[in-house]
């Protein structure tokens, strides 16, 4: 009889051992994957459409007498990509001619320009770009009454920098002429070119 208590108690531990045992899940590990960090490009720079601007120049013109005088210039073109661009830009001379010399005769009165150029550009880094210009303008300046103009090719470098919702600053050279047979002048060589510091907008 003792024995066949024994038997029972020793089933109904057993029992009772293998019912908890079935309510335990099992621990799964836990695998850590690490956060990378994104780099988030700048939404508010434009890199395409339609821009325009304006600019503070300084114009230089080297025939017989040297003049050089501040100007301003308007710009306006479309951006196809952060790499071309198409632009179109009128300079045209402000205030008083510089000459030298001082004593030379046959004053320059004014002086302007104009011409439409391809822009290639290189981005150097997120807003920041190099860029040239290249195409056909048209230079004119006026001395003692008279008008003298020539156009040919022209070319240019500069920099630019977009800041956030489409203004942008920039500041480049542009070579308007340089050669002989300035509008048929024989025997000088005529040196037209100009810096430029200015602001665009782009839409």
């Amino acid at each position: 009889m003792k024995k066949l208590a024994s038997t029972v108690a020793l089933l109904t531990i057993s029992g009772n051992l293998l019912m908890a045992g079935g309510s335990i899940s099992p621990i799964e590990p836990e695998i850590t994957v690490p956060v990378q960090d994104v780099v988030m490009l700048n939404d508010d720079i434009k890199y395409e459409g339609f821009y325009v601007g304006g600019a503070l120049s300084h114009m230089r013109m080297n025939e017989n007498v040297a003049a050089d005088s501040y100007a301003f210039t308007l710009l306006a073109g479309y951006y196809f990509n952060q790499y071309f661009g198409l632009e179109a830009r009128y300079t045209r001379s402000i205030g008083g001619m510089d000459v030298t010399p001082p004593t030379a005769s046959g004053t320059v009165d004014s002086m302007e320009n104009y011409g439409l150029y391809v822009k290639p550009m290189y981005s150097i880094t997120t807003g920041l770009a190099l860029y040239g210009l290249a195409g056909y303008g048209k230079s004119s300046y006026d001395k003692i009454g008279a008008s003298y103009s020539e156009s040919g090719f022209q070319w240019g470098l500069g920099a630019k920098y977009e800041l956030s919702n489409g203004v942008g600053l920039f500041v480049d050279y542009i070579q308007m002429y340089s050669g002989s047979g300035y509008d048929g002048i024989t025997g000088v060589d005529v040196q037209f070119d100009g810096m430029n510091v200015g602001a665009t907008y782009t839409f």
